[in-house]
């Protein structure tokens, strides 16, 4: 490979990564949902300009592929992901671990629900762009699955800046996370089963953190490795809901002529 293309992508990953973290930012430490918006519109237009400067065809290269049988599996993951999240929030209630202490109401909650929702769909996807899809198309070939998979997870951990002083506890549900969410679009060679689990997740954390109100009745970090264990069991749910295709072949199609 010439250097013309590895500066390529390099420019490109930082420059995705600088539009990402400037979504968060204005979620984060100043709280402004139409610049938020308009971040995360900027990272998609740029994802497409990207692609085409590298030679693909579109949002495609980073296995955004819009067919039918590829679209169902946000689906798939929302389902499976969802309902493994609710039982570890359930169990946190019944053992105690966690608590609610407000609830605004149905119409208020729904309300909310459906704002976060979107603003959490839109940073769902341009992270698992970010941080599975860009490195799948140019990583996959240099590397066999299990390190394609260990390496797209560690990136995913050192893109939480925010979240690198919280310490071992957060670095390694962040893992378990990345692990799972890679090993769904290396199996399916697309990124929408990845989405419907991230998606899920973040869900599930708006709707207990900006929804309704939660407070944590863990001393120790009993809380925590329920957490993780309730992660660790979405390892082998997406392996199960997942169907390994032909990803060459998927992907050949994105490649411009």
């Amino acid at each position: 490979m010439n250097t013309k293309k590895y500066w390529q992508k390099g420019i490109g990953f930082l420059w995705l990564f600088g539009c990402y973290h400037a979504a968060e930012y204005f979620v984060i430490f100043d709280y402004q949902p139409i610049v938020f918006i308009s971040c995360q519109l900027l990272f998609f237009v740029s994802a497409w300009l990207i692609a085409r400067w590298q030679g693909y065809g579109g949002l495609s290269a980073w296995g955004m592929l819009f067919r039918r049988k590829e679209l169902r599996y946000v689906w798939i993951g929302l389902i499976s992901g969802g309902f493994i999240y609710t039982l570890w929030f359930m169990s946190s209630l019944l053992f105690q671990m966690e608590a609610i202490v407000h609830f605004p109401g149905w119409r208020k909650g729904l309300e909310l629900f459906f704002l976060f929702g979107l603003g959490s769909f839109l940073s769902s996807l341009s992270e698992d762009v970010l941080t599975r899809g860009y490195i799948y198309r140019h990583v996959n070939n240099r590397m066999n699955p299990a390190l394609l998979i260990a390496f797209s997870s560690i990136v995913y951990l050192f893109n939480h800046i925010y979240r690198l002083g919280d310490g071992p506890w957060v670095w390694t549900y962040l893992l378990i996370i990345g692990f799972f969410l890679m090993l769904a679009m290396v199996r399916t060679g697309n990124i929408w089963l990845t989405l419907g689990l991230h998606w899920s997740g973040n869900l599930l954390y708006q709707a207990t953190h900006h929804v309704m109100e939660t407070t944590s009745l863990s001393k120790g970090h009993e809380g925590m490795v329920l957490y993780i264990a309730f992660l660790l069991l979405l390892i082998p749910v997406t392996y199960i809901v997942s169907k390994k295709s032909s990803i060459e072949k998927q992907f050949a199609s994105t490649v411009k002529v």
